[in-house]
Order: C-alpha cells, then sequence, then structure tokens
C-alpha cells in the first residue's frame, strides 16, 4: 500500500470525517458508474456503494488493505455487485417458477385464470422498453441468451442482467398492484 493511502487510513481510523467525507466525494461517483456496469441499476449501485462507505468507516481499524485504497474500494463494490446478481438469481428462482411456467406455456393467453394473465400483461408493459422487449423475448418468443443479445446489439450478461431486473420490476408490480404476490 501507498504511503499516502497508509495515511488516509490511519487518518480514518481516528475517525477523522474530513478525509473521510473527501474519500467519498472523491471515489463515489466512479464507484456507481462501475457498479452500473454489472447490474444497470443506479438506486441499487448507489445503495451498494454507500454500504461499501459505511462498512470502511465503521471497520477500518480491521481492513487490511494490501494494494490501495482505490483498489479496495472497486474490488469492494464489484464483490457487492456480484452479491447481489446472485441474491436476485437465487430469490428470482424460487419465487419466479410460476410465471415462468405461464411464459413457457405454448399459448398462455388460453390458460383459465384470465385475470392473472391480465395483470401479467399489464406489468410487463409497465416495464422500460428494452427491458419490456428483453423479456418478451425471452419468455414469450424463447429465445436463447445469445439470440437475445444479438437481436438487441447489447452483450449477453446485459441480457442477463436485464432478464433479472424485469424480474424484480414485476414482482414488485404484481404485489403493489393485485393480490396476486403469490406467483413471485
Amino acid at each position: 500500500m501507498h504511503n499516502e493511502d497508509k495515511i488516509l487510513l490511519n487518518e480514518i481510523v481516528k475517525r477523522n470525517i474530513k478525509i473521510y467525507e473527501t474519500l467519498f466525494f472523491n471515489y463515489y461517483p466512479q464507484l456507481v458508474r462501475f457498479a452500473e456496469g454489472y447490474l444497470f441499476d443506479k438506486q441499487a449501485c448507489e445503495d451498494i456503494v454507500q454500504t461499501v462507505f459505511i462498512y470502511f468507516w465503521e471497520n477500518a481499524e480491521r481492513i487490511n488493505i494490501t494494494f490501495s485504497l482505490k483498489a479496495y474500494f472497486f474490488e469492494s463494490v464489484k464483490n457487492h455487485c456480484l452479491n447481489n446478481l446472485r441474491d436476485i438469481q437465487i430469490h428470482d428462482r424460487h419465487n419466479f417458477l410460476y410465471l415462468e411456467m405461464l411464459m413457457k406455456h405454448e399459448n398462455y393467453e388460453e390458460l383459465e385464470d384470465s385475470d392473472i394473465i391480465s395483470h401479467i400483461n399489464s406489468a410487463i408493459a409497465q416495464l422500460p422498453e428494452q427491458m419490456a422487449k428483453i423479456f418478451k423475448l425471452k419468455y414469450l418468443e424463447n429465445k436463447k441468451i445469445h439470440e437475445i443479445a444479438q437481436i438487441s446489439h447489447i452483450t449477453e450478461n446485459t441480457v442477463k442482467t436485464q432478464l433479472l431486473r424485469a424480474k424484480g420490476k414485476l414482482r414488485m408490480l404484481l404485489i403493489e398492484t393485485t393480490s396476486i404476490s403469490f406467483i413471485l
């Protein structure tokens, strides 16, 4: 670790709020943009960066930084983003099976509960345009991730992230607007 970083870390351990604020305002915008490369959700990215800084402030005396403060912050944000994506995936895997079954049904509009289908279609219509397009390609047209990436001119990781975000947003929309929260 560079001498400058050692001094800064030592000041944080001493609870020098001015140094902490300087570090925060210096790195915050960069770290949020970096996190957006993983999550594509500005609010979640801002929350993650703030969480990293809170942890840094509360645990500075126990943190072992081997390279630099900058490397520590970027690595911490990356790890939080990856954990967030993992948590979303696990949560969605358990909570999304029913909706996935509906979407994979060859002609899901013919299913018995037209009220549920109506709510799902309404929720899909409320998604951001690109996200709704990706969701429909995956679950209504049964396209593969790489096909959606080619059609949409984006990376496969972006497709995966957008699908995860779509599922989360659909879950929230359906919970807010209906009593069918069991679906998601």
